[in-house]
């Protein structure tokens, strides 16, 4: 990653720098140039005024010796420049410097120039960058008093120029050295800031490639790389809890097979070397096949959780009375009932239905039931009831018994949670009845929440939309004497002028 992507990136910021600063330094270069030969035109065209009046009597022969003596003197004066005074023709009449070179063909060039525009000015170089010897040329028509006419030229070296360019890449070198180590050591930072999140990322990965999901990033900030690094942990976060949930899926199932598997083997091979009595065989064979339909429930539950988690289940949700499964439900779970001796006070049966998948509902409500007879204590009580409020129906069963802990509430619809972990009241359970209520009960829109004071008494509440006609709810009119039957059916499971140990009254 440092050798790649880190020097990708480093690379492109130097040379994006290095660029930037280069075409800087050019433009400097040219602005500077053009700016002091501005300059340059400017002083020469000051001079040029202040020298016409004694150049213009150069062209007058009697006035010529007198003229030359002072024009020597004034161009003294001023800065290095050369002054040359021509004639009509471009012929040389005067020139402080003996050895100026300036062809008749420059001359002649110039003179046009001065014709057409009234002055002339020119450099010797090109572009005013490449070239360190030559002149600044600058020409102006004169005339003497006597009627003749010339030109005055003035000639300045360029070489100032270029040791004035000079100095100034000199001074914008040291400038772009000291900005060039202060990028370096931002670029090489920041660089390195983008980079470390995506390196911590790649390590994380390859722990995650050996099974460790420990591996956490640390999020700076608030930009894309900050967003895709608590992308990554809540993905991480996600792996170890899947991850964690595995081992103990199959922690739970081996546990849940190799338990009832260890007993019908040793009953099995009892009975077939002799070591259990041939008139104790049936006693055991019963406890055989109870471990046998133990496992076909286990087996029935794993592939339930396993279309579950997998969406292979699918949802068709219709109006749904909910009371012809609660009662349906509870005559299938009648025996078990008049065996514990259960009190079930009026369910008050009437319409009303819920938006569910009936075969998810169904299984919902029994798994519900199922539990609550599971741990109501001989003589207890379990009731049953449906409410409709703002839209919704919910379907609560409550039961006596010890209730379960608040510790433990928020974990009873995990896969495998039991809350008698001793397993001696649950001997038969799978651990995944409430894990699956849960899921359906998600699936098809709804919630379901717990409430138990942990001493006395547990309740399940599912939550579902209302179906559409639950607006104006009135009673079941096509079966008020099946439901009352089925009720009162219900209520003779206890012999009469029973008294439940714990009335339901006294629960409220």
């Amino acid at each position: 990653m440092r050798d790649g992507l880190f020097k990708k990136y480093f690379t492109i910021f130097l040379v994006t720098l290095l660029s930037c600063t280069g075409l800087l330094g050019f433009t400097l270069l040219a602005i500077s140039g053009a700016n002091y030969t501005s300059e340059k035109e400017k002083t020469m065209s000051a001079i040029a005024a202040r020298l016409e009046d004694v150049s213009a009597e150069i062209l007058d022969p009697a006035t010529r010796a007198e003229a030359e003596a002072e024009l020597r003197i004034l161009s003294a004066q001023t800065e290095p420049v050369i002054v040359c005074v021509t004639d009509e023709e471009g012929e040389i009449l005067f020139s402080s410097d003996g050895d100026l070179v300036f062809s008749q063909k420059d001359f002649r060039k110039s003179i046009g120039s001065i014709r057409k525009n009234g002055r002339s000015f020119s450099a010797e170089y090109v572009s005013g960058l490449f070239l360190s010897k030559g002149n600044y040329v600058y020409g102006v028509p004169v005339s003497s008093r006597s009627g003749d006419t010339g030109y005055m030229f003035l000639f300045s070296a360029v070489g100032p120029l270029f040791s004035y360019l000079g100095e100034t890449m000199a001074t914008y070198a040291f400038s772009v050295g000291i900005m060039f180590l202060v990028a370096f050591v931002v670029i090489y930072t920041t660089t390195m800031q983008l980079i470390s999140p995506l390196q911590d990322m790649s390590k994380a990965a390859e722990s995650f490639g050996k099974g460790d999901f420990s591996a956490r990033i640390e999020v700076e900030g608030d930009d894309e790389i900050a967003m895709l690094a608590r992308s990554f942990n809540k993905m991480a976060e996600s792996l170890d809890e899947l991850e964690t949930n595995r081992r103990s899926f199959i922690a739970n199932v081996s546990h849940d097979l190799r338990t009832p598997m260890t007993t019908i083997g040793g009953y099995i091979d009892g009975i077939l070397d002799g070591t259990i009595p041939r008139s104790e065989q049936k006693h055991y064979l019963e406890i055989v096949s109870d471990e046998v339909k133990r496992l076909s429930r286990l087996t029935s539950s794993l592939l339930s959780v396993m279309r579950l988690e997998e969406r292979n289940q699918s949802v068709e949700l219709v109006n749904v009375d909910a009371w012809d499964l609660i009662l349906n439900i509870m005559f299938n779970l009648e025996q078990r009932i008049e065996e514990k001796k259960i009190y079930i006070p009026d369910l008050n049966p009437e319409v009303c239905e819920v938006r569910a998948d009936k075969d998810m509902l169904h299984q919902v409500i029994y798994n519900l039931i199922d539990n609550a007879v599971k741990y109501t204590p001989a003589g207890g009580e379990i009731n049953v009831s449906v409410t409709e409020k703002d839209g919704k129906t919910s379907i609560s069963v409550r039961n006596t018994g010890q209730g379960i802990s608040e510790e433990e509430q928020p974990y009873v619809f995990e896969r495998f949670y039991k809350t008698d972990k001793s397993r001696s009241i649950d001997r038969g359970g799978t651990g995944l009845g409430l894990y699956i209520v849960k899921m359906l009960t998600t699936a098809m829109g709804g919630e379901v929440e717990v409430e138990s004071d942990g001493e006395s008494y547990t309740m399940f509440t599912v939550t579902l939309q209302s179906a559409p006609s639950q607006k104006e709810k009135t009673a079941k009119s096509p079966k008020p004497e099946k439901s009352k039957s089925r009720t009162s059916r219900i209520r003779k499971l206890l012999p009469e002028g029973h008294s439940p140990r714990l009335p339901w009254s006294s629960k409220r």
